[in-house]
C-alpha cells in the first residue's frame, strides 16, 4: 500500500513541476489582482511554500493542480493583506517618461545649430572675432579690446552689430526655409 502512495506522489510531483503550470502559476495571481510587477516575486513565494509543503500533500485529497491553487490564492490573499498594512499603493508598471529627444527634435536641433554656424560664418570678419571671443570662447570685452587694439567702446559697438547681423542673417534664413518648403510642397 505505501509503494502505491509513493508512486501516486511521483506521478503527481511530475504533473505539479510542469511548464504548464510554471506558467499558471503568474496568470492565476492576475486574476487574484497581483499588479505586474510583483508577480515574479509572489509567484517565487507560491513555489517556495509548495515545495515547503510538499510532504505533506495527499494526492488521495485532490489533484495536485488545485493544491497548487489553493496555495496561490492563500499566499496572494497574504501579499493583499501586507500591502494594505504597508499602506502601498498597488500599481501596475508605470510608463517613464524618457529625457531623451526625439529623433524629430534632435534633427531640428542639429539642423538650428547648423544654420547658425552658418549665420556666424557670414558676418564680417571683424564682428565675428569679438562675437565668438566673447559669446562663445567667454572673453571679456576689455581683454577683447586689449588684444585687437581697439577702445572698448568700440568693441562694444561691434558686438552689438554682429548680434543684429546675426539675427538678420537668422530671419532671412528662417524665411527662405518657409518659402522653399511651401514651393517644394505644391
Amino acid at each position: 500500500m505505501e509503494r502505491l502512495n509513493e508512486d501516486e506522489r511521483a506521478a503527481a510531483h511530475a504533473r505539479l513541476f510542469c511548464p504548464m503550470l510554471v506558467r499558471a502559476v503568474p496568470r492565476w495571481l492576475a486574476r487574484l489582482g497581483v499588479p505586474r510587477c510583483h508577480r515574479g516575486d509572489v509567484a517565487g513565494q507560491v513555489w517556495v511554500n509548495a515545495w515547503e509543503s510538499w510532504p505533506r500533500f495527499d494526492p488521495k485529497r485532490g489533484r495536485p493542480e488545485r493544491w497548487l491553487n489553493a496555495i496561490t490564492v492563500h499566499v496572494a490573499a497574504r501579499y493583499h493583506e501586507r500591502a494594505r498594512h504597508r499602506g502601498e499603493v498597488l500599481v501596475d508598471l508605470i510608463e517613464v517618461f524618457d529625457p531623451a529627444p526625439d529623433a524629430a527634435t534632435a534633427m531640428e536641433s542639429d539642423n538650428v545649430r547648423a544654420s547658425t554656424m552658418d549665420a556666424v560664418n557670414d558676418l564680417d570678419p571683424d564682428l565675428r572675432f569679438v562675437l565668438v571671443a566673447h559669446d562663445l570662447h567667454g572673453v571679456p570685452m576689455a581683454k577683447i579690446a586689449e588684444d585687437a587694439g581697439l577702445p572698448l567702446s568700440t568693441v562694444y559697438k561691434r558686438r552689438t552689430k554682429a548680434i543684429g547681423a546675426l539675427r538678420d542673417a537668422m530671419r532671412l534664413r528662417e524665411v527662405g526655409e518657409i518659402s522653399t518648403q511651401r514651393v517644394g510642397s505644391w
